[in-house]
């Protein structure tokens, strides 16, 4: 097996991106997601930029903060504040119930968006290459990786994240029921449904992807149980990638956010656990029992 283990939203605050850095120094983290969007990427890429070795994708985003085009162009995608305001699910019914004048303007606009962020983070990291994953998965809707697929030529995408995670049982507490019946279960049954298409279009143009993903079932209840579970269920000879949030805001940047669930999110405990679990030895002796 070839494990990638990853932490999302380096840049989202300068507190998350230090606690990503220091997790990759001391730990087994092997790669991370760079919102290219937030407010505090510059400070946060000079950061990235003391940590030779790491790999990085770039995670697209048009779920919260503000766009990298001028809000203008996209006048779907953000409300009077000029912010990202569609969810998940309203992009998904917006489109797909939409007339073709509207499903056109909303296809349009996050492609541009996509561009654009694609654009900027290239001549930030000055990089060629990129790998791609997204805030809350949105480039597992079919039309949204139809998008990519469109950009990957123009934009040279090397590798896109497959949210595809085996169904694993890991019931070592009262608390890990609620993974199981909750709305953990909901988005795991949706985004492996969702990657059957998305495994097939990235194949049919050549694009590479991981073959297993762990990080959705029990998102903010991660255990080494339900890892080590799900590793189990996981095609030995293939790469894997093993999603965490270690990074959390401060208390000083979480007082200057809107309070909302972006941000109960960010300063939830089980952030604190996952960064343990990944300085761990214990988690290190993990991976190495299924490394080939």
């Amino acid at each position: 097996m070839n494990p990638i283990v990853h932490a999302d939203d380096f840049g989202n605050s300068l507190h998350m991106s230090e606690v990503i850095a220091d997790c990759y120094r001391d730990g087994i983290l092997t790669s991370t997601s760079v919102m290219i969007t937030a407010d505090e990427i510059d400070r946060s890429l000079e950061l990235l930029r003391t940590l030779p070795g790491i790999q990085t994708s770039l995670h697209l985003n048009i779920a919260e903060g503000k766009p990298v085009s001028p809000p203008v162009e996209i006048p779907y995608l953000v409300n009077g504040k000029r912010e990202f305001h569609r969810g998940f699910a309203t992009v998904v019914r917006d489109y797909y119930l939409g007339s073709r004048r509207k499903r056109d303007a909303i296809r349009q606009q996050i492609r541009h968006e996509f561009r654009n962020q694609i654009t900027c983070y290239t001549r930030k990291l000055q990089i060629d290459t990129v790998r791609i994953d997204s805030h809350q998965h949105y480039h597992a809707i079919p039309f949204v990786a139809d998008i990519l697929i469109e950009l990957a030529a123009e934009t040279n995408i090397g590798y896109v994240r497959l949210p595809d995670e085996p169904f694993f049982v890991s019931l070592r507490s009262w608390g890990d029921l609620r993974n199981y019946f909750g709305v953990n279960l909901i988005k795991h049954l949706l985004l492996n449904v969702l990657s059957h298409g998305l495994r097939r279009k990235l194949d049919r143009h050549g694009i590479a992807h991981n073959d297993c993903f762990i990080g959705v079932l029990f998102t903010g209840n991660v255990t080494l149980d339900s890892i080590g579970a799900a590793l189990k269920k996981c095609p030995g000879d293939r790469e894997t990638e093993i999603l965490l949030h270690p990074g959390s805001l401060s208390p000083d940047e979480a007082a200057g956010r809107r309070r909302d669930t972006f941000t109960a999110f960010y300063t939830h405990p089980h952030r604190k656990r996952e960064e343990a679990i990944l300085r761990s030895e214990a988690f290190r002796k993990l991976l190495s029992s299924f490394v080939q």
